[in-house]
């Protein structure tokens, strides 16, 4: 029983950590920001919308 206990709490933190690492969502990151305020501008109309030049693209 204690064999089980065991290897089921090692499975769950092992999943833990894997999904933990996974990928930022562009959202989250500074060229996803600048990408969001771009298109808000655009939408709403609030400024002067900047050229694509600007943003990188990720790898």
């Amino acid at each position: 029983m204690k064999v089980i206990l065991k290897f089921v709490s090692l499975l769950i933190v092992g999943v833990l950590l894997l999904t933990a690492c996974g990928p930022r969502p562009q959202y989250k990151t500074r060229v996803g920001k600048k990408k969001l305020k771009h298109y808000n501008s655009i939408q709403y109309g609030q400024t002067e919308p900047k050229t694509f030049k600007s943003f990188k693209r990720q790898k």
